[in-house]
């Protein structure tokens, strides 16, 4: 009688079922790990490898963006310290008259002005070849009115016997007076360094109408010119004017269109005076 009997596994079965389960479960890892690695691999819409190594060029790209970033704002335009709108300019001015028919004037006395010809130890007193007033409504910074008027005088040095024979002036006050509405428009707002400190200055450009009063004129006159204010604290400036008077002169019989210019520096003085 044949007997079958069961055999029970031995050491050496178990060994090699527990290597078999290592190595499956290794080559399975390793399937794995080549996956990641290909998907690692740049796509469309995707990061690649080098994404590590971009964003470090990235970074240091975003330094030196902001180091630029700094230095052009030190460059770029700031709020104005010295702020116009709103406010009056009432402005002392004198200088330079320069006739178109007649010499120039660099100075002249108290006693070329209506109502101080009369007063003693007055008339005598010297003041610039023009000297006059000015007010100013700043509508915005850019955009002004003024209002101005200045007196001058009427010399002929190089031709007394001509005035003599045709009683030009002769006897004849020679005083000139002018009245001037004008539109102020600032194109440029800049600053100076001026030794140790930086000084701000406007450009502005002027135009307008207004009178023209003498022995030889008593006609509309227009005028053009520019100037530039240098900007002192927060309520004075000091200004500087070019203007051309263009109007008619009646020299004898003759009618003539003159141009008269004048070139003047006034001390401006701004209310209200705190901003």
């Amino acid at each position: 009688m044949v007997r079958l009997t069961r055999e029970k596994p031995t050491s050496v079965g178990v060994l090699t079922f527990v290597c078999v389960t290592l190595l499956v479960v290794g080559m399975e890892k390793i399937a794995s790990g080549e996956d990641e690695l290909s998907s690692s691999e740049p796509i469309a819409g995707g990061a690649g490898p080098s994404e590590g190594h971009e964003h470090g060029d990235a970074c240091i790209d975003e330094n030196i963006q902001a180091d630029l970033f700094a230095k052009r704002k030190q460059r770029t335009s700031r709020d104005r310290l010295f702020q116009q709108t709103n406010r009056h300019e009432l402005s002392l001015q004198g200088g330079y008259y320069a006739s178109d028919l007649f010499d120039g004037v660099y100075s002249g006395h108290l006693g070329d002005i209506p109502y101080l010809s009369h007063v003693p130890g007055v008339r005598s007193t010297p003041i610039p070849g023009t000297l006059g007033v000015a007010y100013t409504y700043h509508m915005t910074e850019d955009l002004g009115v003024e209002a101005s008027a200045a007196i001058t005088s009427l010399t002929s040095y190089g031709g007394p016997e001509l005035e003599r024979t045709f009683a030009v002036l002769q006897g004849r006050p020679r005083r000139e007076l002018y009245f001037d509405a004008d539109l102020l428009w600032v194109p440029a707002h800049a600053k100076l360094r001026l030794g140790g400190s930086i000084t701000h200055f406007d450009l502005y450009l002027a135009g307008g109408a207004g009178v023209v009063d003498s022995v030889v004129s008593e006609d509309l006159a227009g005028n053009g010119g520019f100037g530039f204010k240098f900007f002192l604290g927060h309520a004075w400036a000091i200004r500087i004017d070019v203007r051309d008077h263009i109007y008619r002169q009646q020299l004898l019989a003759q009618t003539l269109l003159v141009n008269d210019l004048t070139t003047t520096v006034g001390l401006s003085l701004y209310l209200p005076i705190r901003e």
